[in-house]
């Protein structure tokens, strides 16, 4: 294992690289039974630029490359030797900059190499016969571990993503297992480091894919009229009920004249948990948020906000460095609490990871602001999405694994084009598939929504049916935004046989070009489920 440090020396503009301990900097290694741990210790103020180990394989021509995406809407699946990852090169720049889709993904801070695969957390490779050889990091509060398979040179290259960080103290700059063995019982092992999740499976729900932001308070309880106990625990108001987003505090007093109290009493009384979707780290341009305090906007070193996305009117970070941000984010959450919501959806979570500074890490920001939510909400339920996966592990209930599920299969054929975390069925199956692994210790894993209806929807009878069948089998969270009175007698049907795969054990997944198998174990009876990534239906 070659070990690679650069860093520079506060004042000065030189990059100093050095393979071990020179008179700046020692370093501290531990390694045991699978596990490695290197920290560097300063003789004197560094400011990090990188830190790379590098490990020679040996990879076949067979051999297939699990990359985890940096967040929930970043693809999460195997690739071939052949394949190469999905960038921005082919996106103009000026469609680009006018939609931020640098801002969605990892382009921002990484670049995109042909003949390499890279991911964060953990990956592994495996061959024909499930022998898998997997990294798993531990050190995700300090520093997130990017893992690159450098296919043609037969390297693998973990960093520490500590890019700018000054380093005064000892800091822990790796910490991860090595397991090698049958793929599913490597993951298990490696999560099983992580502990358990507690939370219960949830049938639920939400309003978002039945009404977007179109959304009312007469809407909103018709369809409660529709939502029984017997089939839910859950019934969750989505985005739409704000004003504008930042400014969780204003209730549209047209859409929902008598505010949210009162159905928030209904939900209740029907025997059901209340939910709410709240994006706490960001604001929208046409927020009173950003127009009254532009100080509460994350700038950079050119003092400049920095756009999050292109939702909405476009939105930006508020930057959680700041008191008086952490305040209202508290105060927001405490206003839904005191409602009584009993979970809440909190969504574009990123936006966190994108404050640059010389004394946080990514990892280390969107920990604190995980962190943040955990301490606010600590009796309540939280589900959290659009977010780098491991700063959730153990600080949410719940958590999103894949991209937005779309109403049609795979989006229109010009926005295949754009960013890995656009909304696309395709994609969010894939992730639904191959993230299960965190399903039940880290969190419980939310798939996102089945949609059986057959109008409002482009996804063919058999889509449908892989959608739900999958999302059963692979996920805890189970939500729709159908009026479940309006399904018939196959849909229920089909519905009680998705239900059925709950708690499944995944023994092994196989991939045959498009197809991927699953083999399960359920109620100590084997089953087996072939899904087709290119037309999205199971065989």
């Amino acid at each position: 294992m070659k070990i690679e440090i650069s860093y520079k020396l506060p004042g000065e503009s030189l990059t100093v690289t050095r393979e071990k301990e020179n008179k700046d900097y020692s370093l501290k290694v531990a390694a045991a039974k699978g596990r490695f741990r290197l920290s560097i210790v300063p003789k004197r103020p560094l400011v990090m630029k990188n830190a790379m180990l590098t490990i020679k394989c040996d990879f076949s021509e067979t051999e297939h490359f699990f990359v985890n995406g940096y967040q929930s809407w970043t693809p999460a699946r195997e690739y071939s030797r052949t394949e190469e990852m999905h960038s921005l090169d082919r996106v103009p720049g000026m469609i680009r900059d006018r939609f931020s889709f640098e801002s969605y993904g990892d382009y921002w801070f990484r670049s995109y190499k042909k003949g390499e695969l890279h991911g964060f957390t953990f990956a592994y490779t495996r061959d024909s016969f499930d022998d898998c050889d997997l990294f798993g990091s531990l050190n995700e509060e300090n520093a997130y571990l990017v893992i690159t398979y450098q296919k043609d040179r037969n390297r693998i290259v973990l960093e520490s993503d500590c890019e700018g960080r000054k380093i005064e103290e000892e800091f822990v700059l790796f910490d991860f297992v090595r397991y090698q063995g049958k793929t599913q019982e490597t993951l298990k092992r490696y999560f099983s480091l992580y502990g358990t999740c507690e939370a219960p499976e949830i049938r639920g729900y939400t309003s978002w894919y039945l009404d977007y932001q179109d959304i009312s308070q007469e809407k909103i309880l018709n369809t409660l009229k529709s939502v029984d106990q017997k089939d839910f625990d859950l019934f969750q108001i989505d985005d739409g009920y704000e004003t504008y987003v930042g400014d969780w505090l204003d209730i549209d007093p047209e859409k929902f004249p008598d505010g949210l109290s009162g159905i928030v009493k209904k939900i209740h009384d029907k025997g059901l948990k209340a939910g709410i979707w709240l994006a706490p780290f960001v604001c929208e341009k046409k927020s009173r948020v950003y127009a009254e305090h532009p100080e509460w906007l994350y700038r950079n070193k050119e003092d400049e906000t920095v756009p999050a996305g292109s939702n909405w009117s476009g939105f930006m970070p508020l930057d959680l460095r700041k008191r008086e941000v952490r305040r209202y984010i508290k105060d927001c959450l405490e206003f839904y609490r005191n409602l009584g919501f009993d979970f809440f959806k909190l969504d574009f979570l990123y936006a966190a990871a994108m404050i640059k500074s010389s004394r946080f890490t990514r990892a280390e920001m969107m920990h604190y602001g995980m962190k943040l939510l955990r301490d606010t909400l600590a009796d309540r339920r939280i589900l959290g999405c659009g977010v780098p996966l491991s700063s959730a592990f153990k600080l949410v209930d719940y958590c999103r694994i894949g991209m937005d599920i779309s109403l049609d299969f795979d989006d229109k054929i010009y926005m295949r084009m754009m960013h890995n975390e656009r909304i696309s069925t395709k994609n969010t199956l894939q992730n639904t598939i191959y993230r299960h692994c965190m399903d039940g210790t880290v969190f419980r894993c939310d798939p996102d929504v089945y949609l059986l209806r057959d109008d409002r929807i482009r996804l063919t009878k058999e889509q449908r049916e892989a959608v739900v069948m999958l999302a059963h089998l692979c996920g805890s969270v189970y939500m729709t935004s159908d009026d479940p009175g309006q399904y018939d007698k196959e849909k229920k049907e089909l519905l009680a046989r998705a239900q059925k795969l709950a708690g499944a054990k995944i023994n092994r997944i196989d991939k045959y070009g498009t197809k991927i198998v699953l083999l399960f174990t359920k109620d100590g009876a084997d089953g087996q489920m072939i899904y087709d990534t290119e037309k999205g239906v199971l065989i």
